[in-house]
């Protein structure tokens, strides 16, 4: 990944996890992993010594945040059963590892399989023929 792409990235997940922590608390979490101490998200984002695995840590050691992962993987796990689509088997031995950081990582490495179940999610619940409806009750909008 060149400088500009891991810079966006990373802007992208300050941005993200500003929006769960706010920007104290998140600074905080980071610094406690070794990322270099600035005075606000933008000076962090554009530091050379700060690293994907400062989030990665950082995101491991919340009990707040794994707990909400395993939260919604079970969920989205019942989803993709029930309709019976995905590979949810798959998440649901990432939630069985007794290593509950771990979660994070399995997350981070198998995201592809996440990621077809939400494509398929949208894809089933997001019809494309919704614009249509309100096109038809006002159609002077």
């Amino acid at each position: 990944m060149d400088k500009e792409k891991k810079r966006e990235s990373l802007r992208f997940l300050l941005a993200a996890a500003n929006k769960i922590y706010g920007e104290q608390k998140l600074m905080e979490m980071l610094i406690e992993q070794g990322a270099p101490s600035r005075d606000n998200l933008d000076e962090l984002a554009n530091d050379e010594g700060f690293r994907f695995t400062h989030f990665t840590t950082a995101l491991k050691e919340s009990v707040d945040f794994v707990g909400q992962l395993e939260i919604r993987l079970s969920e989205l796990c019942i989803i993709a059963e029930n309709l019976e689509f995905g590979n949810p088997k798959i998440i649901r031995k990432w939630l069985s590892d007794e290593c509950k950081p771990c979660i994070v990582e399995h997350v981070i490495e198998g995201y592809d399989e996440v990621y077809r179940i939400m494509i398929e999610l949208d894809d089933r619940l997001m019809w494309s023929g919704w614009p249509l409806i309100g096109k038809l009750h006002d159609p002077m909008k």
